[in-house]
């Protein structure tokens, strides 16, 4: 049964997810106060990505059979709706910063064009990250398996505080191996709005009084899934419009950031200093473009090309979780 809620949370959640980067690149170019953008930043980032991993994980079903070359047909089809869009689209990013001398790093060689996916950059480390996780729950069957992963991997946090891409990955595979222990069907008949949000604002709350930095410490994973389940029950009766949005935030994670973010400079460089504005238009940007985009591609018969539509069939085992993220 598909629960339309969950669309309406990915709608919701993609939205957050390019505001978050909005805002860090408006930090970057040093247009808002220190203390103001770490306050946001921390209570975005406690939940936007990690209810994309939790979401992944409920709709996640792995082949029931692993005989009869089901399991290398899974990890093949998650690769080829994960992977390869991971691929191009950081292979596109990059061009742009070829071309543009765009990003921290400025203009940009040939070679690290092709070496761009290698390992993900910018946005494409959740594919990266959600291709290893599903391979993991296909191999590593069952809800015990599930189980020890999550808490597997909190504790390797907690512990040893692994950076770079090894940290993200590491930091949000508890939220996934979670979906998966829990599933879907809880949802069903919705959450009480009102607790929801008192859950939400409490768990925002208290890590913004404890200053968790997602995540790190067993309060912060705490915090975190807290404010997940709080943010799903806000958002399960969400507007139709929102819910569509949420059908289509593969689109929209993959190339928003080239399109947020060149609003973000134009804006600036034309000497729009209103924080609010900048900040508006570059999401509505980073959220309208992207959509424009796939309306075309789906027009061409590209979608699937270009990755924002599985090139199989959507009931496919990585079909659910592609759409979730």
């Amino acid at each position: 049964m598909r629960i339309k809620g969950l669309d309406a949370a990915r709608g919701v959640g993609i939205v957050f997810v390019v505001f978050g980067h909005v805002w860090r690149g408006l930090d970057g170019q040093h247009l808002i106060d220190a203390r103001l953008f770490e306050t946001i930043d921390r209570a975005v980032y406690l939940f936007h990505m990690p209810v994309f991993f939790l979401i992944s994980g409920m709709l996640f079903k792995a082949p029931e059979k692993l005989r009869d070359g089901r399991l290398k047909s899974g990890l093949a089809r998650s690769a080829l709706n994960l992977l390869w869009p991971m691929c191009l689209w950081a292979w596109i990013e990059g061009c742009v910063h070829l071309l543009t001398g765009a990003g921290n790093k400025g203009r940009i060689s040939p070679f690290e064009v092709l070496s761009y996916p290698f390992p993900p950059k910018s946005v494409f480390w959740f594919l990266l990250a959600l291709f290893l996780f599903q391979a993991a729950a296909m191999v590593l069957r069952g809800r015990l398996a599930a189980a020890a992963i999550a808490l597997g991997s909190m504790a390797a946090v907690v512990l040893a505080q692994p950076q770079g891409l090894t940290g993200q990955i590491v930091q949000h595979a508890p939220f996934f191996f979670a979906g998966v222990l829990v599933g879907s069907r809880w949802l069903e008949n919705g959450l009480p709005l009102a607790a929801c949000l008192a859950a939400f604002l409490l768990a925002e709350g208290v890590a913004w009084a404890l200053a968790v930095s997602p995540f790190d410490t067993v309060p912060a994973y705490l915090c975190g899934f807290v404010a997940c389940v709080g943010f799903l029950g806000i958002c399960l009766k969400g507007s139709a419009l929102v819910r569509k949005l949420g059908e289509r935030t593969m689109p929209i994670y993959l190339t928003h950031i080239i399109f947020a973010a060149g609003m973000r400079v134009v804006l600036t460089r034309f000497g729009v200093k209103d924080v609010a504005v900048v900040v508006l238009v570059s999401t509505v940007a980073g959220v309208g473009l992207p959509l424009i985009l796939f309306g075309v591609s789906k027009r061409f018969g590209l979608a699937g090309v270009l990755g924002f539509e599985p090139l199989r069939r959507r009931h496919a085992v990585a079909a659910a979780a592609v759409s979730a993220g």
